[in-house]
């Protein structure tokens, strides 16, 4: 399995475990995002293949605040 698959299928996990939007957010921003970065400059990932990695994470995003998902209160 390519890396790109292999890190979507994760990231499918993740956002169906997703409960509070915010927290996806920052976790994508100070996490996830960074090492898809990483995984481009050393040349494990494609430009193109992280381009698709950030847009499945964009538009699942987007659904995840479309749903309506509130905060935690824990």
């Amino acid at each position: 399995m390519k890396l790109k698959d292999e890190i979507i299928k994760a990231l499918e996990d993740f956002f169906r475990s997703a409960k509070d939007y915010r927290r996806v957010q920052w976790e994508l921003d100070n996490i996830i995002y960074p090492y898809i970065g990483n995984y481009i400059a050393n040349g494990y990932l494609t430009k193109e293949e992280g381009k698709e990695i950030f847009e499945f994470c964009e538009k699942k995003l987007k659904e995840l605040k479309n749903q309506g998902v509130q905060p935690s209160s824990s």
